[in-house]
């Protein structure tokens, strides 16, 4: 009897070993937001599900294999928080049914692989940067090219930080047979962080249906510094490709805390080097307070100027926007 006491509890220590070597993680956000455009065709008021970020739901696992090295995975899917939008779209945009992350990884002292659906290096680049992270009214996507958002079929590499320097490549096929470089997206960062300071360089390229070219490519550099006080934003972006695209995008904003939020503000500056000439530019505001640690209450403005046929609108995280004018007005709960 003894023995196998004994033996019962070396197997439940064993195997408690093993399982805390592992964990999966639920998470996921529900956002939804009051939007009022204007500007365009006609007025439009409506609720959004993912004005500051898609209202989602996720899961990340990781299993520790030893020796420093971890083989993770993340499943994400959006949904639709305002309506009951069913299969196959469920909702638009990245609210979409499984049209988030997918990707597995596999990290250690070489640096991080993954491969799957996610996020480009350009597009994380650029949230970073932006004062609105990509979200609000004010988001810089409106006008500055994202490159890529997320990848399907992608590979990537980034290496170990180094002193605050991390380097990145991927490369997401298109998958097309008889022609591997069609519709090819390939893409590289080099990023410095370490206290107040970020710096990030991002390249993007889709090469075009045919294969034998580039679609577009873009060259994407800024920071930000945080003083305490103020936090200062800088991007500049050249975005090149046919004789229809040379464009210069330049970006300067704030973050300042203030009554326990943060105030937010960008004026972007679309300069369209083609003979089309079509400039346009962007002011935002926003300021989003936190009532707990999980929750917040959030409102922003944009309003785009478009000029010689411009046709840039105010968007959001899920929304493109109908007009060039949007207010928002919401609340976002992380869990």
């Amino acid at each position: 009897m003894k023995k196998s006491l004994l033996a019962l509890a070396v197997l439940t220590a064993v195997s408690g070993a093993a399982f805390a070597q592992s964990s999966v993680t639920l998470y996921g956000k529900v956002d939804l937001g009051l939007v009022l455009d204007s500007g365009g065709p006609g007025k439009s008021i409506r609720l959004d599900s993912g004005v500051t970020g898609g209202s989602r739901i996720g899961f990340k696992g990781v299993e520790d294999l030893g020796g420093g090295m971890k083989a993770a995975f993340q499943l994400e899917t959006g949904y639709c928080a305002d309506s009951a939008a069913g299969a196959p779209n469920f909702c638009t945009g990245s609210n979409q049914f499984m049209g988030r992350q997918a990707h597995g990884d596999l990290t250690g002292a070489f640096g991080a692989l993954s491969a799957g659906r996610q996020y480009s290096i350009g597009f994380n680049n650029l949230s970073t940067i932006d004062p609105f992270g990509t979200g609000f009214a004010g988001q810089i996507n409106n006008i500055v090219d994202p490159s890529g958002i997320r990848l399907n079929n992608s590979v990537t590499y980034a290496t170990p930080n180094m002193g605050g320097f991390t380097a990145a490549a991927e490369i997401a096929f298109g998958e097309q047979t008889g022609n591997w470089e069609a519709n090819r997206e390939t893409g590289a960062g080099l990023n410095y962080a370490s206290g107040p300071v970020y710096v990030g360089f991002s390249f993007y390229d889709v090469s075009n249906s045919s294969g034998n070219g580039a679609a577009r490519k873009n060259y994407t550099f800024g920071g930000t510094y945080d003083f305490g006080v103020v936090k200062l934003h800088a991007l500049a972006q050249k975005s090149t490709g046919p004789s229809t695209l040379d464009v210069l995008d330049l970006m300067g904003g704030v973050t300042v805390p203030l009554a326990g939020g943060n105030l937010m503000a960008s004026y972007i500056r679309h300069n369209d080097k083609t003979s089309a000439d079509k400039d346009a530019q962007q002011l935002g505001v926003g300021y989003i307070y936190p009532l707990s640690k999980r929750t917040s209450l959030y409102g922003a403005f944009a309003r785009i100027q478009n000029m010689h046929g411009a046709t840039f609108t105010v968007g959001n995280a899920t929304a493109s926007g109908t007009g060039t004018k949007a207010f928002n007005l919401g609340v976002v709960h992380n869990f």
